[in-house]
């Protein structure tokens, strides 16, 4: 992917200024971190949203403010709770040369077979993958393929993915990522089962009849 870059400026609205400053279509920003002061900008909004929209938050990109270039990657983004009309979005410096922690999205894709079965059903435990990286390495997203789940005791763990060169893993290889569950049935009398199993016979509870006291043998 080509590297995104945005230009900004000083922003001098502060205040109920920074309203009339967004109807105006332009929306706030703060760069800070190493290699710099902290920096209150402002930037074209329909040039921020479609950057935003292109590297998301695991993708750097470069701020340009008039000679100075700082390279960032996306820390958080507020929205109005209603509109969801872009307020005003952080962004933190990075090094080019350093690896950093970063959560990148999982994108399940296909069908699980497994979950087909009577009974049975698809569970996704995992959502974001933690990885380690230089920025320009970070992937956007990671896919995990649903159809290795082809049966019902299936399981796809955090180190089955594949992941590209480069990135290391830092969530536990362990981790569940998606899996086949299945339930108990339940028979008409109450008793549990499992697929294709019998229901289990309850013990018995009854006391052994009493010898009759006169038929007793001499």
């Amino acid at each position: 992917m080509d590297e995104v870059q945005i230009a900004a400026e000083e922003r001098v609205a502060l205040g109920k200024k920074v309203k009339a400053l967004r109807r105006s279509g332009i929306t706030p920003i703060h760069v800070y971190g190493p290699g710099g002061p902290s920096l209150s900008l402002q930037s074209d909004t329909y040039d921020l949203v479609h950057a935003l929209g292109v590297v998301g938050q695991t993708s750097p990109m470069t701020v340009q403010v008039g000679s100075d270039e700082h390279f960032v990657m996306v820390q958080h983004i507020q929205r109005h709770p209603v509109s969801e009309r872009l307020l005003h979005v952080d962004l933190l410096r990075v090094s080019r040369t350093e690896r950093i922690h970063a959560s990148v999205p999982l994108h399940f894709e296909g069908e699980a077979p497994g979950a087909r079965a009577a009974g049975a059903t698809l569970s996704e435990d995992l959502h974001e993958l933690a990885v380690e990286a230089l920025p320009t390495a970070i992937p956007h997203a990671i896919v995990v393929d649903l159809a290795a789940l082809s049966d019902s005791d299936s399981v796809i763990h955090a180190g089955d993915l594949d992941l590209p060169t480069g990135v290391t893993m830092v969530t536990d290889p362990g981790t569940y990522v998606a899996r086949i569950i299945t339930h108990a049935a339940v028979t008409e009398e109450g008793e549990e089962v499992t697929e294709g199993g019998a229901a289990a016979t309850p013990a018995a509870t009854e006391e052994p009849a009493a010898a009759e006291a006169d038929g007793s043998s001499e």
